[in-house]
């Protein structure tokens, strides 16, 4: 199917988020997608390899900034406050809702590696018209994460504590997402080669966030809320995941009481964004979406 794609804003507590909408060419009302990338992501960097497949099949597909990062307003920039992206995540379904060629009781949430979370969140506590999620190696816990980087959590919170007199005060400082010149919050070899590589390439990028998100980060835990996730979910695990550890993706199927459907790549936490896999992948989650969405 041929679609169009628009650059979009949608309002969240007062500020615009950016988006781009990929529309799908037909008169009848489509399901609809609302989807957010990874921690410290803008939305440029993965758009191309998820929007035009969802459009093609049939989807309208939102996928934005959230706010404070990328082409969204917001300040301080580079604020990652895991609740504040959950609210936006919401605002985005409900714009995607009243869209005039959406049907807005067929909402699908996706989301990867930190937004993945969310969606665990999101269908925990779903919002009327979210019919089903689709979580890409989703980060559970985010101190159980960091203690597997770190031993513990203490070098953690030696680094927030090193700025809390700042923070304190109102003054913005700054900690690298990945870096191997001293501390960062994500401590992969993995991640700090795809943001190097990757990332990095975009100029809308930003390798740091603030440092008082840090603390917020550490007791951001999704996957605590994984028992009452009630609308059925799609996960994709990464049996080579050194960035988010796979088995607690593995624990949560056992509690998830909806359907869930289950795919295990031979791979690690960012081959998922590359072939072979990326094709495979997003050909499965089309499936899943047709299956509850229509």
């Amino acid at each position: 199917m041929e679609f169009s794609i628009e650059k979009v804003s949608f309002p969240c507590s007062g500020t615009e988020c950016s988006g781009l909408l990929y529309k799908p060419n037909t008169e009848r009302e489509t399901p609809g997608i609302v989807m957010a990338f990874g921690f410290g992501m803008i939305k440029e960097i993965h758009a191309g390899d998820y929007g035009p497949k969802f459009a093609e099949a049939g989807f309208t597909t939102l996928i934005f900034d959230y706010r404070r990062f990328g082409g969204s307003e917001g300040s301080p920039r580079q604020a990652l406050y895991p609740m504040d992206q959950v609210q936006d995540y919401r605002c985005a379904v409900n714009y995607v809702k009243n869209l005039d060629n959406v049907d807005g009781s067929r909402i699908c949430v996706w989301g990867t590696s930190f937004s993945g979370g969310h969606v665990i969140l999101q269908l925990a506590f779903p919002q009327p018209g979210v019919t089903c999620g689709i979580s890409q190696v989703p980060n559970l816990y985010s101190f159980k994460t960091a203690i597997s980087y770190a031993g513990s959590l203490d070098p953690y919170m030696q680094l927030v504590e090193a700025f809390r007199g700042k923070a304190c005060e109102g003054s913005v400082d700054h900690i690298p997402i990945v870096s191997r010149e001293g501390p960062s919050v994500i401590r992969s070899e993995e991640a700090y080669d795809y943001y190097m590589r990757k990332a990095s390439k975009f100029p809308g990028f930003k390798n740091y966030i603030t440092a008082d998100s840090l603390e917020r980060i550490l007791t951001y835990s999704p996957g605590l809320y994984a028992d009452i996730v009630s609308r059925p979910v799609f996960l994709l695990v990464a049996s080579k995941d050194k960035t988010t550890p796979p088995q607690y993706i593995r624990d949560i199927t056992r509690v998830i009481k909806p359907d869930k459907e289950v795919m295990e790549i031979d791979g690690g936490h960012f081959d998922i964004y590359e072939e072979p896999f990326l094709s495979k992948i997003v050909e499965r989650e089309i499936l899943f979406a047709k299956k509850y969405l229509g």
